[in-house]
């Protein structure tokens, strides 16, 4: 399988697994038992837990190490006639696990470091935080 960082994938596949297992598991039971209200039944699970599954994965899981967390951050354009100021959303690898509404430390992706609280996890997109606080990289000194 092909590594991949999409919380959407990841939860598709865990689910798409469960769904499968439980299947297979409510089929046997129908060949060995032969009632089909006991089958139905256990269609019907397989599905509710495999979008429970879904819908709640991340939420069991919280954040990992190496977790993309999407982190929006304030950068200004300055031309010679005017400066503008405007939100981006730029994606930071987590340093370190956490859960909702605790600050974790994450790498942006020009190196720098910095504090975010986690807002919430999101069902199709990647979790979100709040820049807390950021490390101001060092200029370059020359010394003569």
């Amino acid at each position: 399988m092909i590594p991949n960082n999409n919380p959407v994938f990841k939860k598709l596949e865990i689910s798409a697994f469960i769904f499968g297992l439980l299947l297979i598991i409510s089929l046997l039971s129908y060949s060995l038992l032969v009632n089909e209200l006991l089958m139905w039944r256990s269609i019907a699970l397989s599905v509710g837990t495999s979008l429970t599954v879904f819908l709640f994965y991340s939420s069991i899981r919280g954040i990992r190490a190496g977790d993309v967390v999407m982190v929006p951050i304030l950068k200004e354009i300055e031309t010679p006639f005017m400066e503008e100021s405007y939100m981006d959303t730029v994606p930071a690898i987590a340093m370190e696990e956490g859960r909702k509404n605790n600050i974790i430390e994450v790498r942006l992706v020009d190196g720098t470091r910095g504090l975010v609280k986690l807002l919430h996890y999101g069902i199709l997109s990647f979790p979100e935080g709040r820049l807390m606080e950021i490390e101001k990289p060092m200029k370059n000194t020359q010394s003569i």
